[in-house]
């Protein structure tokens, strides 16, 4: 797994509300059980990005959640940043500390292309290009950014046998 279970949430979350054809604001409840997220997580998880500015919430009976910015607007990178214990992917691959040129472990050269990738991706790629209109966060979305990355992995280790 690449990303955290809280940025998949945050992201599946993300795009049930840009898909969400009703105007107005969704439940929390609503967005938990759309997409099959313990309530008591999606709702720390949710906090955080309205801390971000990436959502609106509102409390009381008929308050909810609603985006704060237009969903082209809000990158992969951003959710990945704000959920993310280690944003920056900087680690080694092979959990030897700092990834750098100096003290390298075999899979840096391979780590470093699949890294660059990454970031492209999560840089690039918007909340609304995971969002399927009409089908109010339909995983569909985020399953193809996961197949790509995985996609974009295997190609590079390919190019190096």
């Amino acid at each position: 797994m690449i990303f955290s279970k809280a940025t998949c949430y945050g992201v599946r979350a993300l795009a049930y509300l840009a898909s969400h054809s009703e105007p107005g604001l969704c439940g929390l409840q609503e967005i938990a059980e759309h997409e099959h997220i313990p309530p008591v997580y999606l709702r720390k998880v949710l906090g955080e990005l309205r801390r971000h500015r990436m959502l609106h919430s509102v409390k009381g009976i008929h308050g909810g959640y609603e985006l704060a910015r237009p969903a082209d607007t809000i990158t992969l990178w951003e959710v990945f940043r704000v959920l993310e214990p280690d944003p920056y992917v900087d680690a080694c691959i092979l959990g030897c500390g700092q990834c750098d040129p100096e003290s390298s472990c075999a899979l840096h050269d391979d780590w470093q292309r699949v890294r660059r990738d990454l970031l492209n991706l999560l840089q690039t790629k918007t909340i609304s290009e995971l969002a399927i209109p009409g089908s109010a966060g339909h995983p569909a979305g985020v399953a193809d950014t996961q197949r790509r990355i995985q996609e974009s992995e295997r190609t590079h280790v390919r190019r190096e046998d």
